[in-house]
């Protein structure tokens, strides 16, 4: 294998193993431009993949995309009716959520499949077969066999960032973010945006783990999403909390998870475990650099609004 098709390949895998942290970080987005938080999205994402491949396996790969979109979405509700009308710690709730998506998805999937039966296979994502992409370098194989949810994820992030600029809702929703106080005086009703974005929030949580299960599995494991959720919430908060940055982040994340997949197959002349852990701690420093750099521009913006106002020099 030449360099250059080794890249090419690791490429390929990283847009497929994208989408997932996409879907759900664009959810995390819209929460948190309304001033909220989801710890719980890993558990979301179990039971957007458990109801995926539930609806996949009964009526398509359609179906099983919108039952995992609706059973985020339902967990979604419960941390905006618990967060925005009953006043709950959103910590706390998010929390519970989470434990109880982990659990009750693999409640489903035992009483699905009972041990000693085999597992089915669900139809999974289609391949869209781009022929008229594979001339670009590098990347063009990659792109010319993306899955459905790959492109789906660049749709919605291009949708997430012109609502978050060009709507009414969009603009609302931030708004109710940065000062609620504000909003509520504006007419802005800032519980019930903060319900919606709750919605929004689990519902790509959902779909995002229904990716996780139909990008190539077609079945559902307990615990597979492997702590997709969690790196989701740290490319938001580098990505800036814009949907295009998050794309960007997410491909960077998936390119060395890809790298690791690779290095399970090929003998590189490091220990496997090593590229294993890279994706985790790339991201965990790229996260320590911008929140460093985050926290200067905090404290100089602090300084500049303290500072007294200079003299004119008329007097």
């Amino acid at each position: 294998m030449t360099g250059l098709t080794f890249w090419a390949v690791v490429i390929a895998g990283a847009f497929s193993l994208c989408a997932p942290i996409v879907l759900a970080g664009l959810g995390e987005i819209f929460l948190e431009r309304a001033g909220g938080f989801n710890v719980g999205i890993e558990g979301m994402m179990l039971m957007g993949a458990v109801f995926g491949v539930i609806g996949s396996l009964r009526g398509g790969f359609w179906a099983g995309a919108l039952e995992g979109i609706l059973a985020g979405a339902v967990f979604g509700l419960l941390l905006g009716l618990a967060t925005a009308f009953g006043k709950a710690d959103m910590i706390i709730v998010g929390v519970a959520i989470g434990l109880l998506g982990a659990g009750l998805s693999t409640y489903l999937f035992q009483a699905l499949n009972p041990a000693g039966q085999t597992n089915e296979t669900a139809p999974t994502q289609p391949i869209l077969h781009l022929d008229a992409l594979t001339s670009i370098p590098l990347i063009g194989p990659g792109l010319a066999n993306a899955g459905m949810f790959f492109y789906l994820s660049v749709f919605l992030s291009i949708v997430a960032w012109w609502v978050m600029k060009h709507t009414r809702f969009g603009l609302r929703l931030r708004a109710v973010g940065d000062d609620e106080v504000v909003a509520t005086t504006r007419g802005i009703p800032v519980r019930a945006y903060r319900l919606i974005a709750a919605i929004i929030a689990g519902g790509l949580a959902g779909l995002g783990g229904a990716a996780v299960a139909l990008s190539s599995i077609g079945s559902f494991t307990p615990g597979m999403t492997g702590g997709t959720g969690f790196i989701a919430l740290a490319v938001v908060i580098i990505a800036g909390r814009s949907p295009l940055g998050l794309l960007g982040g997410a491909l960077l994340f998936a390119l060395f998870n890809s790298l690791a997949l690779l290095a399970q197959t090929k003998d590189f002349g490091l220990p496997v475990e090593i590229f294993e852990a890279l994706p985790y701690l790339v991201t965990v420093a790229i996260l320590c650099v911008v929140s460093r750099y985050l926290l200067a521009r905090s404290k100089q913006l602090g300084r500049r609004r303290s500072a007294p106002p200079a003299s004119s020099g008329i007097g």
